[in-house]
């Protein structure tokens, strides 16, 4: 046994990463490699003397929430591997993944383990992947129905003159009607083929969840909808809750969705009329509600509205087509969250979607209770 201790002792030397064995009872860590030095900057032989001074530099949104994790983790219940910020003064955060490993002997001992990864680089390469994903979509989303709704007014404009001005027969004009309907209508029906296929694609990618503060997660692409909204002339409004919320969400597809229900909502909204985003803190859960002042949907047609090419598609008010995915790729995505998606309308009166996704624990170590206050844009 000796020689494959040494074994394991020499692999875990040689590690990039912080490994490390802590004594429950004695209160110290017993173990730490060479990695300590290189990553966290400080000196082996002093560990147990800075370690309070490390656990200060936590961010404080992770204090209680590790303190929690380490609760389950000295008990043998093993957690899920979790993240933690440690701060750096006038630097970015540093990301670190920990990985916990659990012993006790026979006598009831406990020795805690784990691998500590720095993970800051992956972070800001997927923060800055999500951020471009997020506004590339919302781009997309509002292009596709300003460019549908100016293509079908065309289509509908040629199809007036053709039928209401008389045209010679030896004259061409009708037969260039002919082709700048045709031309409307294929130039439509590819703008929306280009923003389905790209919804599809993102949809059939692996779930890459994180513990993510939710309002700070949808800020920037609310922001994003809310500013070419205005510049159309849409009313758009959003509410973020108070205090943080926190949910384990993949940040692209949950945007993918947020964006694909505004676009809905507007796509069956008259001028004028309002579309609202709200995100909400509720007991275990987090929700968000995108509502609009549209025409609402049939009774007959809401049973049908997440099947896959439902027979309750529509086309919306400026002649935007629709494959009829939209909506249940939305839920397979909220589903794939552990969530739900519902929808409640009344005709003529307006509908709102609602996303209900479990929280996951805050700061403190629990859910959030539901918020008593939001903050509005």
């Amino acid at each position: 046994m000796s020689e494959f201790a040494d074994f394991f002792l020499a692999q875990a030397e040689a590690s990039a990463h912080v490994q490390f064995i802590y004594d429950v009872a004695a209160g110290r860590i017993v173990f730490i490699n060479e990695a300590y030095e290189k990553v966290l900057h400080g000196r082996r032989a002093s560990v147990n003397e800075e370690l309070p001074a490390l656990l200060a530099r936590l961010h404080p949104d992770d204090r209680a929430y590790l303190a929690h994790y380490a609760k389950l983790w000295a008990r043998g219940q093993m957690p899920d591997e979790a993240e933690v910020r440690l701060q750096h003064p006038d630097q970015p955060d540093q990301w670190f993944c920990l990985t916990p490993s659990h012993h006790a002997n026979a006598a009831g001992r406990v020795w805690l383990g784990g691998t500590l990864r720095d993970i800051s680089v992956e972070k800001r390469y997927q923060q800055n992947a999500d951020n471009f994903n997020t506004r590339k979509n919302v781009t997309l989303e509002i292009l596709s129905h300003d460019l549908s709704a100016a293509f079908a007014i065309v289509q509908q404009i040629a199809q007036y003159i053709g039928e209401e001005v008389a045209i010679a027969a030896d004259s061409r004009v009708g037969e260039m009607l002919r082709v700048l309907e045709s031309t409307s209508q294929n130039s439509v029906k590819m703008i929306r083929d280009l923003i389905n296929l790209e919804f599809l694609a993102s949809a059939n990618t692996d779930l890459k969840r994180d513990r993510i503060e939710v309002g700070a997660a949808l800020r920037a692409p609310l922001e994003d909808l809310q500013r070419e909204q205005d510049l159309l002339g849409h009313p758009f409004a959003y509410t973020l809750p108070a205090e943080p919320v926190y949910a384990r969400l993949d940040v692209n597809k949950i945007t993918q969705v947020l964006t694909n229900l505004v676009s809905n909502a507007i796509k069956f909204t008259p001028d004028g009329k309002r579309v609202a985003v709200r995100v909400e803190a509720a007991a275990g859960s987090v929700r968000i509600h995108v509502s609009d002042e549209g025409i609402g949907i049939p009774v007959a047609l809401q049973p049908y509205l997440f099947e896959r090419f439902t027979k309750a598609r529509r086309a919306g008010l400026r002649g935007e087509q629709t494959t009829g995915l939209g909506l249940a790729i939305c839920k397979t995505i909220v589903e794939w969250h552990q969530g739900t998606l519902r929808v409640y309308s009344t005709e003529g009166q307006g509908t709102t979607f609602t996303v209900e996704i479990p929280q996951a624990p805050g700061p403190d170590g629990q859910p959030a209770s539901a918020a008593t206050g939001e903050k509005t844009s």
